[in-house]
């Protein structure tokens, strides 16, 4: 009985510990290449070609030996093996190039544009190109690279692929729609994505694979029907197909690499550090190939890593079912464990309750699905660079340090010292002498009244209370500086939001006198339970006004003191909507505060990890409020 807790532990350890789909059978790095931008092997897999964004392509054998390298005049955007030994090389410089197998210089094109995609077949009868801001497919010679034709698609064009055959070509707009045209140049079908197509690749019998945005791989047929669609970790980056259409290869923005057949069932996934760049497998779909942001080259031995990833989804399989089982047992162990200890008593109450019960059901999912949950999110994604929709990459306590050099969160927390010690003193003193003075009246009316008139003004929004303080400090019709002007001080009068020096403290003035309802109410029933006995006894020993007050009224106020100061520190560290309102933390950092910076890391710059650990940060310090307080409410009970 003891040790099954460690049994069933060990297996789902067991379950982190199969080791997980196998890296590259062999990888190399290019020395100064930077980011991988295209990739392209040869027809029979002993050759691999790879252009980078340091304006050089690179031309290496299977095992990743060198053979030689050329230089473009820019950014190589483009590599093509052809069958025949030529490599074509397409850049920015608006040049298209051929070598020979000794990389020898063949010939290089001038075609007035900057190239953004080159496709060709493997024999070289088909050569095309995506041009900067063109709306026609240029197709050229692969004797002497001229321009023989061009193919009108209508919308500017992102990318384009060849078929190894040369039978079919796809190309993509920035309209999100791609085109299926057959050798000649024929528009058989128009395909429509989800999303920015980030992607494109056709395979030899008319299978066309579009990689987006949105973290998905459509695939269409010949026919132009939906084929299905892959998911992703990130946005999709390259994809690649094996010449039948049975091996689909993905690269992700992540780093990560996935292998798919032809209806888009997943066989494999790796991931590696950096970002995924390319991804192309030889002809017969053998060995994948796959290049970084950084200058790596990975080489996968397909039926390997599929191999492999399937055994280790068998070995997961029986681990979860063994895993499951051992939970049964355990459970059936601890029930029984309760038969003999007469515990099950328990159970029955639960199920005489269970009205009760389901009646709280409803309150707690809320307060776990919108309080807990996001909590905890916030918590697990404030150790990533997190960017929905975009790459997840874990930072560890990256995020917390560069809280500590953001020039905002330190003028913010200077700023959010000055609002906490200005705020404690507008929310106590004002309410604690207003409930006095009422408290003090002698009639009941009279009182009631004050009650009223002060509550009344709850319904007027915080919003139009803030809107109506902006409008005062208006620095040409605004209601304080004409006061200044109508007294004789025209000279003080300015833009009190608009210069540093008083904007904070202009923010502060806001809601004079400073009389909050909360409060008001917390002291003024406060006030009302303090029997009268005492004070009645107080004042035949002589005690006045005041000696009443500090004797009797504030020590017996100490927990509505405690409570609202609690209350008004958090409040303080979490608001920022009045600032954001009035000046939106300006002028220049003069009204920032931590609450604000987290605002516009998640809004405006879309950096929700870092904005997960500025609520995280806030979180602990509230935490910890609370529990001081929690203690010390518990210690006076």
């Amino acid at each position: 009985m003891r040790k099954a807790p460690w049994i069933f532990l060990a297996l789902i350890l067991l379950l982190g510990l199969v080791p997980g789909a196998a890296l590259a059978k062999d990888h190399w790095s290019i020395e100064g290449a930077g980011s991988i931008t295209s990739l392209s092997v040869s027809e029979d897999g002993s050759r691999v070609t790879v252009g980078g964004h340091n304006a050089k392509a690179f031309l290496y054998d299977s095992e990743g030996n060198p053979i030689y390298e050329v230089e473009a005049g820019n950014v190589v955007t483009g590599v093509a093996l052809l069958s025949n030994g030529t490599l074509l090389v397409s850049s920015d410089d608006r040049r298209l190039y051929a070598y020979d197998e000794t990389g020898g210089l063949l010939w290089d094109s001038d075609l007035k544009r900057q190239v953004k995609s080159l496709a060709a077949s493997q024999d070289g009868s088909t050569i095309v190109l995506v041009t900067q801001r063109s709306k026609d497919l240029i197709v050229v010679d692969q004797n002497n690279g001229e321009q023989t034709g061009s193919i009108p698609i209508g919308s500017l064009l992102k990318e384009v692929s060849v078929s190894g055959s040369g039978q079919w070509i796809v190309a993509a707009t920035s309209d999100q729609f791609a085109y299926l045209l057959d050798k000649d140049g024929s528009l058989l079908y128009k395909f429509s994505a989800d999303n920015q197509i980030q992607a494109v690749a056709v395979s030899d019998n008319g299978l066309a694979a579009v990689g987006t945005a949105s973290n998905k791989v459509e695939l269409f047929d010949q026919k132009g029907n939906v084929n299905g669609s892959i998911n992703t970790r990130d946005i999709v980056t390259d994809v690649a197909f094996s010449s039948d259409g049975e091996r689909i290869g993905v690269s992700d923005l992540s780093g990560n690499y996935y292998i798919f057949d032809g209806r888009g069932k997943q066989l494999w996934e790796s991931k590696i550090t950096g970002e995924g760049r390319g991804v192309q497998f030889d002809r017969e779909g053998k060995t994948l190939y796959s290049g970084t942001n950084d200058g790596r080259i990975f080489k996968y031995d397909v039926g390997s890593v599929i191999d492999k990833a399937a055994s280790k989804a068998r070995i997961n399989a029986m681990l979860w079912a063994a895993a499951g089982v051992l939970a049964v047992v355990l459970v059936m162990l601890y029930l029984n464990y309760l038969k003999k200890r007469n515990r099950l008593v328990i159970f029955r109450q639960i199920w005489k309750s269970k009205y009760i019960y389901l009646g709280l059901a409803p309150t707690f999912i809320l307060v776990f699905v919108f309080l807990y949950y996001p909590a905890f999110s916030g918590l697990f994604h404030s150790l990533y660079d997190w960017q929905p929709g975009g790459r997840t990459t874990f930072v560890g306590l990256a995020n917390f340090e560069r809280m500590i050099h953001d020039p905002y969160v330190i003028k913010g927390m200077g700023n959010l010292v000055i609002l906490i010690i200005t705020g404690l003193i507008k929310a106590i003193i004002p309410a604690l002498i207003t409930a006095e003075l009422i408290f003090h009246l002698r009639s009941k009316r009279l009182q009631y009244g004050f009650r009223t008139a002060f509550t009344a003004s709850m319904v007027i929004p915080g919003v139009a209370l803030l809107l109506i303080w902006q409008n005062l400090y208006d620095p040409n019709v605004g209601l304080i500086n004409n006061v200044l002007q109508l007294i004789g001080l025209g000279s003080w009068a300015h833009g009190w939001l608009g210069d540093p020096n008083t904007a904070l403290w202009a923010i502060i003035f806001i809601g004079f006198p400073f009389i909050g309802i909360l409060q008001l109410l917390v002291f003024y029933a406060g006030l009302l339970s303090i029997p009268n006995e005492l004070i009645e006894s107080a004042k035949i020993d002589g005690a006045n006004l005041w000696r009443i007050i500090r004797s009797i009224h504030l020590p017996l106020l100490g927990g509505q003191f405690k409570f609202l100061i609690i209350l008004t520190l958090i409040g303080i560290i979490q608001d920022f909507n009045g600032i954001m309102i009035v000046t939106g933390g300006g002028p220049m950092d003069s009204t920032y505060v931590p609450a604000l910076q987290m605002y516009y890391a998640a809004t405006k710059f879309n950096d929700l990890g870092y904005a997960s650990a500025l609520g995280v940060s806030m979180f602990l310090v509230i935490l910890a409020i609370t529990v001081v307080n929690m203690k010390l409410i518990k210690t006076e009970d």
